[in-house]
């Protein structure tokens, strides 16, 4: 429904990705979406942020709105952007 709402066809490659989105949010507390131009990776995550959003609103088990920060990373440091270890 997500799919249609923002003209993109879902094919089973395209969902099988958003499952794999969704499954490395749930164990991991940050991310980064890397690949090609044109590969699909805000298409991806605009699916699922519209997905588990509209389960929100409808109620459904235990989602909550989802709120998506795009950061660019040439707007920082290479250490603020990864981290880094202070010794002291």
């Amino acid at each position: 429904n997500q799919c249609t709402s923002l003209n993109i066809i879902a094919t089973d490659w395209f969902m099988m990705k958003v499952i794999q989105l969704l499954d490395t949010i749930g164990v991991r507390h940050g991310l980064m979406l890397v690949g090609p131009t044109g590969g699909g990776k805000t298409c991806n995550y605009r699916v699922l942020q519209r997905g588990r959003s509209a389960l929100a609103v409808r109620g459904v088990g235990d989602f909550s709105k989802v709120q998506v920060h795009v950061l660019n990373p040439k707007s920082i440091t290479q250490a603020q952007f990864y981290g880094a270890f202070d010794p002291v």
